[in-house]
C-alpha cells in the first residue's frame, strides 16, 4: 500500500537542504555560501509556499547544522556559520556621538535617506 503523501516538518526540510549542501561540497572547491531560489527551496520541501513560521524553524535547525539561511531581497541566501565569523566585526562604538543626538532628538535622519534608496545597479 501506499504512504500518503505529507508535508516535511522543519527538521527534515533542513536535513535535506543540508544534505544538498553536502552534496555540492562534495564538489570541487568546495563553498561557504551559496543563493537559492525559493522554487528551489519549494521543490526541495515539497512545499507550494513557505511560511514565516516555518522557515523559522528550519532555520533554528540549520544553525545546529552550521548554516544559516536568510532572505535576501530577491533570493534565498545560506552561509557557513563558521565562514561568517571571520568577516571583520562592525561596532556601534564609531557612533557614539550620532547615538548620544538621537537620544538628545536632533539627529537629522533625512540627512542620511540615501542609504536605504537601494543599492546602486540593482533594479526593483
Amino acid at each position: 500500500m501506499k504512504n500518503q503523501p505529507r508535508l516535511l516538518d522543519a527538521q527534515e526540510c533542513a536535513v535535506l537542504l543540508l544534505r544538498l549542501l553536502e552534496m555540492r561540497n562534495e564538489e570541487s572547491p568546495a563553498v561557504s555560501r551559496v543563493r537559492l531560489s525559493e522554487l528551489t527551496l519549494r521543490r526541495l520541501w515539497g512545499r507550494d509556499r513557505i511560511s514565516r513560521e516555518l522557515l523559522e524553524e528550519i532555520q533554528e535547525w540549520l544553525w545546529r547544522g552550521g548554516w544559516s539561511l536568510f532572505y535576501a531581497r530577491t533570493t534565498y541566501a545560506a552561509v557557513r556559520t563558521s565562514a561568517v565569523l571571520s568577516w571583520a566585526r562592525l561596532s556601534s562604538k564609531r557612533m557614539a556621538e550620532n547615538l548620544k543626538e538621537i537620544r538628545d532628538g536632533i539627529f537629522d535622519f533625512d540627512r542620511h535617506l540615501h542609504l536605504i534608496d537601494g543599492e546602486p545597479g540593482l533594479e526593483d
